[in-house]
């Protein structure tokens, strides 16, 4: 609920309204797969994007598909990276970070 609510029911990227059933997804900013499944904090709220589409559609599919745009972006996070200390940018252009309890914030925590 907390990640529905910080985006307002909008894809975090290109702000499509979510609220009417449209497809979405949550898309873990430092992904399970590379380490992160064994992590406490792997499905916090900073660790996580309200997007559009699945994993190979919409806003979802574009940041699996670029992933260096995406890195550099803050949409994905290496290894080592803590999602609450690291910006990305929303809606192509607020650069924010994202708390731990669900807000957005302007600058570092």
């Amino acid at each position: 609920m907390l990640l529905f609510h910080r985006a307002g029911a909008r894809c975090e990227l290109c702000a499509t309204d979510l609220s009417a059933g449209a497809p979405s997804s949550k898309h873990h900013r430092r992904p399970r797969g590379m380490g992160g499944s064994s992590t406490t904090w792997i499905n916090d709220v900073s660790n996580l994007l309200l997007l559009c589409g699945t994993g190979t559609t919409g806003c979802h599919g574009r940041i699996e598909s670029h992933r260096t745009a995406a890195y550099d972006a803050g949409w994905l996070l290496r290894t080592g990276f803590n999602p609450w200390e690291v910006p990305v940018v929303l809606h192509g252009h607020r650069t924010v970070y994202l708390t731990r309890d669900g807000q957005y914030a302007v600058g570092a925590p």
